[in-house]
């Protein structure tokens, strides 16, 4: 059983299958399926320590679906993914990257650019309840990765590194809404995508005025699962 909920996961996060799942419903309707495993059939196993996932969003770029909000990276399907807003577990992703003599990542973006994750903003003890992820501190991205990541041995190998298993619980019922934090004041928009684009991209593909609208269009997207 283990093995089977596992596998299905970390294959619906390959670009194939987010892809195939596009085609045939829409990234809505993958996104339902992947947050009803990472919400009510998995836990993350830390040491002795488990916890299940109370809060989760999607984020994903490419030239149909471009949610320019999405941090680039390359990564392999489920990969954990350090971000300045937390931490992703990871699909397969790639963009090609400007060579530099300092080895630095420097996305360029083209048409064929896949790359986006799902972001963990809560987690809670697997003997509590949802609703304890704030009394213990769980409550928010960044609180996730420190709980998660917090310190390993810099002299031996690490033992309690974070790691998706199978385990069964309560089945809670799961809510949909949209991503917190991306409404924006009308005058911030344009500064929000000079932002993006200036921190990531070399190439942009459309004016600003077109990133504008597209942002708009994903800031109702309702890509925030919880329970």
């Amino acid at each position: 059983m283990e093995e089977d909920v596992l596998h299905d996961l970390r294959s619906k996060l390959t670009k194939d299958s987010l892809i195939k799942g596009r085609n045939n419903g829409g990234y809505q309707k993958v996104f339902d399926d992947i947050a009803k495993i990472l919400l009510n059939k998995v836990a993350i196993c830390k040491g002795k320590k488990i916890f299940y996932i109370k809060d989760i969003e999607f984020y994903l770029y490419e030239n149909n679906h471009r949610d320019i909000v999405t941090y680039p990276r390359i990564c392999k399907a489920g990969q954990w993914f350090f971000h300045p807003s937390g931490i992703d577990i990871s699909f397969e992703s790639s963009v090609d990257v400007k060579s530099n003599d300092y080895e630095l990542f420097q996305p360029i973006l083209r048409e064929d650019a896949f790359f986006g994750g799902v972001l963990i903003r809560a987690i809670y003890p697997a003997d509590k309840a949802p609703s304890d992820a704030c009394k213990y501190n769980l409550d928010g991205p960044h609180k996730v990765e420190w709980a998660l990541f917090d310190s390993f041995d810099a002299f031996n190998e690490v033992t309690d590194f974070p790691h998706l298993i199978e385990c069964e619980h309560k089945i809670e019922p799961i809510k949909k809404d949209v991503r917190k934090n991306l409404k924006l004041k009308e005058n911030d928009y344009r500064k929000k995508i000079e932002t993006i684009l200036n921190s990531y991209y070399e190439n942009r593909l459309i004016s600003k005025d077109e990133w504008i609208n597209v942002y708009k269009c994903f800031e109702n997207k309702t890509y925030r699962y919880t329970v």
